[in-house]
């Protein structure tokens, strides 16, 4: 595909700009400027096409006035442009949100995932999502799903995952066939990494790890083993870091060996006791944290998140890591990282896929990014919300690349 250099940096002036009223509600134009090193006259012919678009509204806020005795004029995200959809799918069970694209909630709903196949997950949580969309009146912009498996976020493809069977499994390309809708699918635990991206986008996280956890029935559809699924997401250099092959994030512990199932080498039946004994979740626990020693040793992360209703004792977790996994709590003050728990809002899978949409969406695109299948620019945007300017988006485009 043939890069336009012009288009592409009118998208990404247009990403630094919407960003930065993300960021900060309210800035003014002056402001915006001043920050992204622009012209005014380039500010003032992006801000013009936002508004032209009804992705941002300006208006007077506050007492202050300009030298020239006006009130000054904020910019801010018009959180009826929008919305967006995340999904948590898990084997037996599923979470789901929508969001306007200040990341704001408007919904969440979670329960039982039905007895079907995979396909048949899918519908039905666009079905229950669709009919919520409808009601608020909001333009749906796209969708995205957080599962535990192996991921190519960039194409769309679930390459591997245990717990459903899945083996290259087309994700964009189901909903390439039956909906009309940018769609995207990301690891789970990735996901994590994206939320946290997101709530702290207005300071300098720097890198980071997320550790999530899920309880895992076991045998409700798919023959997905039960116990504690774990996975980490990684944020390096400002970026959520999905390896060489994406399976970053995919934890191995120190008791796993080449012939085992799954993450761990502990017995299936530990695995299943770790839920309710005292005794195995203390082993299950110690195999988890002990193997996290090296890996933050050599990541030398900032913060250490961690995530899921496995986790939410907090004080029974620090207790334990001081009785039985004491040089995990040794490595974090030999490197300087905090332990920040985040283990309350069971939502965090289902609100950091959708939050994935939006760290797209104010963010300068990479000319790698530019064939992958997901790509988007803003005027994929604009003609997704609203497809009656689709005419007017595409005769504009053209005569940008004439």
């Amino acid at each position: 595909m043939r890069i336009n250099n012009n288009n592409f940096q009118k998208n990404a002036n247009t990403s630094l700009v919407a960003q930065l009223i993300w960021k900060n509600p309210g800035i003014s134009r002056v402001d915006i400027a001043r920050e992204l090193k622009l012209y005014r006259s380039t500010v003032t012919n992006i801000i013009s096409a936002l508004i032209d678009d009804e992705v941002v509204y300006e208006g007077e806020e506050g007492s202050g006035v300009s030298r020239g005795g006006r009130k000054p004029i904020c910019l801010k995200l018009n959180e009826k442009f929008g919305c967006v959809v995340g999904f948590d799918i898990q084997p037996s069970h599923y979470r789901a949100v929508i969001m306007d694209i200040t990341g704001s909630l408007l919904f969440e709903s979670k329960g039982k995932l039905p007895e079907v196949d995979f396909d048949g997950i899918l519908t039905f949580l666009m079905d229950l999502v669709l009919k919520e969309v409808k009601k608020m009146g909001i333009p749906l912009l796209a969708v995205v799903a957080g599962i535990p498996g192996i991921v190519d976020a960039e194409n769309g493809i679930i390459m591997y995952a245990e717990p459903f069977g899945l083996d290259q499994y087309d994700f964009y390309g189901f909903f390439a066939e039956h909906y009309d809708v940018l769609v995207f699918v990301e690891n789970d635990a990735n996901c994590t990494a994206w939320l946290e991206m997101t709530i702290n986008r207005t300071v300098n996280l720097g890198d980071f790890m997320c550790m999530i956890a899920d309880y895992h029935e076991g045998n409700y559809q798919f023959g997905d083993r039960a116990g504690i699924g774990v996975g980490i997401g990684l944020s390096i250099g400002g970026k959520v870091y999905h390896g060489s092959h994406h399976r970053s994030g995919e934890i191995c512990t120190l008791s796993w060996r080449g012939h085992n199932k799954g993450q761990t080498g502990l017995p299936e039946e530990l695995l299943i006791q770790s839920v309710s004994d005292e005794t195995a979740w203390k082993t299950f626990m110690k195999d988890l944290f002990g193997s996290m020693v090296p890996i933050l040793s050599v990541l030398d992360p900032r913060v250490f998140f961690i995530h899921g209703k496995p986790f939410n004792d907090e004080a029974r977790i620090k207790e334990f890591l001081h009785q039985e996994c004491p040089q995990f709590l040794d490595v974090l003050e030999k490197i300087g990282c905090k332990l920040l728990f985040d283990t309350q809002d069971e939502f965090v899978v289902a609100k950091g896929a959708a939050t994935m949409f939006l760290q797209k969406l104010f963010a300068v695109p990479e000319l790698s990014e530019i064939e992958s299948r997901t790509h988007f620019d803003w005027d994929g945007v604009v003609s997704q919300a609203y497809p009656v300017k689709k005419s007017y988006v595409k005769s504009r485009l053209e005569a940008t690349h004439a």
